[in-house]
């Protein structure tokens, strides 16, 4: 299952199942709507979030705030996409080069990333696409090698960047929500950080969100 960027007319904020208690922008429960905080983001590289399953409709998931935020990015649920017609396309196409953020020892920097994709004399410059995991990490690495086509990627790293989703728990340190990682490798990959600091500023009221629910439920 493919979900494009949702729609933001004003119409689109409140659901229209009217028995239904979430937001058909920001996907989040309507008390919890975030679709205040949401801006739209110009980018270059389009970015494809592949989901698992159990992150769709989490409430601590940030996803689907990604996804409204930028302009050129889809969300794909499923485990695994062995017959996804629009990973395929991109793979056989000669003009686009799709990396996946997985930060192991062959990870290319964003550095070496332009390097491979710097014009080369009477070549066409490739699009960059980027593939992002969305679910634990655990669920991310099954997704991965029940991939061949993923496993096939070049894969790249973004550095040590200490991860600051505090409301859910992390494997190690430098762990980051899809929303930071979306961030970061947007913001490197262009050069930015300004442009992209709308993202930073979504998830920040995510964060606190949470923690002033939390301090409420224990006073």
């Amino acid at each position: 299952m493919t979900q494009n960027r949702p729609d933001f007319s004003d119409s689109m904020k409140q659901p229209s199942d009217k028995e239904s208690r979430y937001c058909t922008r920001c996907t989040r429960a309507l008390k919890a709507c975030l679709c205040d905080y949401i801006r739209c983001v110009s980018h270059l590289a389009p970015l494809h979030i592949l989901q698992h399953p159990t992150e769709v409709g989490h409430p601590k998931g940030t996803a689907a705030l990604l996804a409204a935020s930028l302009a050129k990015a889809s969300i794909h649920v499923g485990e695994t996409f062995e017959d996804a017609p629009w990973l395929d396309a991109l793979m056989a196409s000669p003009t686009v080069r799709c990396y996946l953020l997985w930060p192991d020892e062959s990870a290319l920097t964003l550095s070496q990333v332009r390097a491979q994709c710097a014009p080369q004399a009477g070549q066409v410059q490739p699009d960059v696409h980027f593939i992002l995991l969305d679910g634990t990490w655990r669920k991310a690495y099954r997704m991965l090698h029940s991939n061949p086509a993923l496993l096939r990627l070049p894969r790249i790293k973004l550095g040590a960047i200490p991860g600051q989703y505090s409301i859910r728990k992390k494997p190690f340190p430098e762990a980051l929500s899809t929303l930071e990682a979306g961030y970061h490798l947007l913001s490197q990959w262009e050069g930015d950080e300004g442009r992209f600091a709308p993202l930073m500023d979504l998830f920040t009221h995510l964060n606190q969100q949470w923690h002033d629910f939390a301090q409420g439920r224990r006073t």
